[in-house]
């Protein structure tokens, strides 16, 4: 999966932008910050993989969790 902004909210149901940052525990200043068609950052990414394994899957073998 593309793990955009947009992709991500749309897996997990989410309609905001505060809404995926609640979930991450971030600011929603910096989810709005994130363009909508581009790749969230890999930290996130890697958070979002250990949290909901069953909708983004596994970090592959050699990326860090």
């Amino acid at each position: 999966m593309d793990m955009t902004k947009a992709a991500v909210k749309a897996a997990l149901e989410i309609e905001t932008d505060a809404g995926l940052a609640a979930l991450l525990g971030i600011g929603r200043w910096a989810v709005g910050q994130w363009p909508a068609d581009k790749a969230i950052p890999q930290a996130r990414q890697w958070q979002l993989r250990a949290m909901r394994p069953d909708v983004f899957g596994r970090a592959p073998e050699g990326e860090a969790a």
